[in-house]
């Protein structure tokens, strides 16, 4: 049975208008509640990086929803005693005690050559009297330090963060050496 509207109708429900609206209503709930419809399954869910989507067995697609990620915390500990370092997709989230008394110059690859993924960290610490200067090959990629300061670690003990932040590009931060010529 339909409800009857008071605006439809244009003037108050009588009492058996409206006790036939609670009425209608109950049995269609009771319906439901006795009949209740089929779940409909999950038919396939797929993650696409931080993405996942949930494909249901009616064709009815769910999200993208975004996944949580775990805080970054280095996990890998190495020491470096050359005088070069080219970081390699094993040293992604790690970080690096430089102990080269002349220094360590590190060449930040491309994203062809090394991909690592976008919002790895790559973590350097000046451990001896020469600084961690870092550099890119002519084609690239970007390094982004901070304005008025070098690509380099300030002194021993300085440690220096690099980030990617894109395909071919890292943002530097830590205890840099500032830009002396600027």
């Amino acid at each position: 049975m339909a409800p009857t509207y008071r605006r439809v109708k244009g003037s108050n429900l009588t009492p058996d208008e409206v006790d036939d609206n609670f009425e209608g209503l109950d049995e269609r709930l009771t319906e439901v509640e006795n009949n209740p419809p089929a779940a409909v399954g999950i038919s396939n869910i797929t993650v696409v990086g931080t993405q996942m989507t949930i494909y249901l067995a009616d064709a009815t697609v769910l999200g993208p929803y975004t996944l949580p990620q775990a805080n970054f915390r280095p996990s890998v500990v190495a020491e470096i005693s050359a005088a070069t370092h080219t970081p390699a997709l094993g040293d992604a989230n790690s970080y690096k005690r430089c102990t080269n008394a002349g220094g360590c110059v590190v060449t930040v690859p491309l994203n062809a050559d090394v991909p690592f993924p976008i919002d790895t960290e790559l973590g350097y610490l000046q451990a001896d009297d020469g600084p961690v200067t870092f550099e890119v090959s002519t084609d690239g990629p970007t390094l982004n330090p901070v304005p008025s300061f070098l690509a380099q670690t300030a002194q021993q003990g300085a440690l220096v963060t690099l980030k990617k932040v894109g395909e071919d590009e890292w943002d530097i931060g830590g205890w840099l050496a500032a830009d002396v010529t600027a």
